[in-house]
């Protein structure tokens, strides 16, 4: 039988306020870039559960130690609209 659970070095937060509260800066700015490559630092895809919980735990991180201009979602297209690409209103014959 294997184990597929990471060796984790550290002991697991009683909460995720606890998590956030202890992450670094260096470990939200890594799962930042993670989440922009979807990629690990080795190399090895995201999951979409790993991609989701990430984004997550960036946007509870950024809620109490970002700046709110800062914030990934601050920092995210809003979409496209008519007013953004005036040729979407064109239509094809």
């Amino acid at each position: 039988m294997t184990n597929d659970s990471p060796n984790i070095p550290f002991e697991r937060p009683e909460s995720i306020e606890a998590l956030i509260d202890a992450m670094t800066p260096s470990i939200y700015e890594n799962l930042k870039t993670a989440v922009e490559l979807g990629r690990w630092e080795d190399g090895s895809r995201l999951t979409q559960e790993q991609l989701e919980s990430c984004l997550q735990t960036i946007i509870l991180y950024e809620a109490k130690h970002v700046e709110q201009d800062a914030r990934i979602e601050a920092t995210m297209p809003k979409g496209c609209s008519s007013e953004q690409n005036p040729s979407s209103n064109s239509t094809m014959q």
